[in-house]
């Protein structure tokens, strides 16, 4: 028979259900067996050993959009208020091209940004790369979190249509594939990859109504981001915005049939309340990284008619090429400071279950429930252990940035 162990604390947060004071976790085969009031869960389990803990448990977090193979790029780029979107991805083109940093630098960067993660409690990744990075698989002693690595196909004409679905043909069936955006990845491209993620069921994860630019893109082929493939040479009329004229980006992805329960749309800043609903009819899953788009510039997403709605969104980081930080707790501040009217209880489960759900993991990580994964975290802070009440409790944790101290319980017991 496995050993039970009781993990108890003055607050435990499991985010699906309201916040339990004097609570306690009972975990057996590194799985949650029972959750409750701490009085209860001591009866019910009274030959079980107890370790208890100062302040507040939780689930780890969730980092639902990375690309950390642009880790090494950290503090190259500055904020663009005054420049275009597309004069940013240039910069990023360049940048890359040069190839300033070695393969080993590269992976250097992008593992001390994993363990940085992991410190500050991220238990689940949705990272996008252009690149097969074996080296994502692990570090040393496992010390990551875990990593829905998606490997990101670009193919804005028909040369490049051409070789992306010859690649994606020969492609392992073990890594998951997906398109870039709107503007840079062909129709049938987009098409042929969401086949190859229904079939494998993998997600669908996808920038969507990041900038203002891509709605008259789509509307009428022209704008800066038709001006940026022209001056690429990468503009053959291969995409058929101009004929058709979609009113923005969810119903160009509807059209082509990718929405679904297994699609992540990141980012979407500018969209309608229209779309909203086309989204949630779909159950098509959204990804904001309010960080990153305060950094380029494209405004806020419409959240408060997002949560209104019963949406309940993801939170990402984006790359350390587009923000001044990776950091989860953050993202969480940016919306409370930028989203006054949505509850700080709402903007943790985006931290958490709503990065879990959107990445397909919900029976795993998000949230602290019967079944669910005992892997999740305790932390602490001098205004967490004298708060006297749940709804001062949920504002701390989201309000006031990454905790003093953060724990993985799991160490305990393992």
């Amino acid at each position: 028979m496995e050993k039970m162990v009781i993990i108890s604390a003055p607050w435990v947060v499991p985010v699906a259900v309201p916040v339990i004071r004097d609570g306690s976790i009972v975990v057996t085969g590194g799985r949650i067996l029972d959750i409750g009031r701490r009085d209860d869960i001591i009866g019910k389990y009274p030959q079980s050993s107890e370790i208890k803990y100062p302040c507040v448990l939780m689930p780890g977090l969730v980092n639902a959009h990375m690309h950390l193979e642009l880790t090494h790029l950290a503090g190259g780029f500055c904020s663009l208020p005054a420049q275009k979107f597309t004069e940013w991805i240039d910069a990023l083109i360049a940048r890359r091209a040069q190839n300033k940093e070695s393969r080993d630098e590269i992976v250097a960067a992008f593992t001390t940004a994993l363990k940085e993660q992991y410190n500050s409690g991220v238990a689940l990744i949705g990272d996008i790369g252009n690149e097969q990075y074996d080296e994502l698989d692990g570090v040393a002693g496992g010390l990551q979190p875990k990593i829905v690595r998606m490997l990101e196909f670009i193919g804005p004409n028909k040369k490049g249509c051409q070789a992306a679905m010859t690649n994606l043909l020969h492609l392992d069936e073990n890594t998951a594939a997906t398109g870039h955006a709107p503007y840079s990845t062909a129709p049938d491209l987009l098409k042929e990859i969401k086949k190859r993620c229904r079939r494998l069921q993998h997600i669908f994860s996808i920038h969507a109504c990041e900038c203002a630019d891509e709605r008259e893109f789509l509307q009428t082929g022209t704008g800066c981001f038709r001006d940026f493939l022209e001056k690429k040479s990468s503009w053959d009329g291969i995409f058929p915005f101009s004929e058709t004229g979609f009113s923005g980006t969810i119903q160009y992805f509807a059209h082509l049939g990718l929405l679904d329960d297994t699609t992540l749309l990141v980012h979407c800043v500018h969209v309608s309340a229209k779309e909203l609903l086309v989204i949630k009819d779909s159950g098509a899953k959204i990804c904001l990284c309010p960080g990153s788009n305060g950094f380029l510039a494209n405004g806020h997403a419409p959240v408060e008619l997002m949560v209104d709605l019963g949406l309940l969104p993801a939170l990402g980081s984006d790359s350390a090429a587009s923000n001044q930080s990776l950091d989860i707790w953050r993202e969480m501040q940016i919306l409370a400071v930028n989203h006054t009217r949505i509850a700080p209880a709402d903007i943790l489960a985006m931290a958490t279950m709503g990065g879990a759900q959107a990445l397909l993991h919900e029976t795993e990580y998000g949230s602290l429930a019967v079944g669910r994964s005992a892997k999740f975290i305790h932390v602490s802070s001098p205004d967490l252990r004298i708060c006297n009440d749940s709804a001062h409790l949920m504002d701390i944790l989201v309000a006031n940035g990454k905790p003093a101290e953060i724990e993985w319980v799991s160490s305990v017991y393992d």
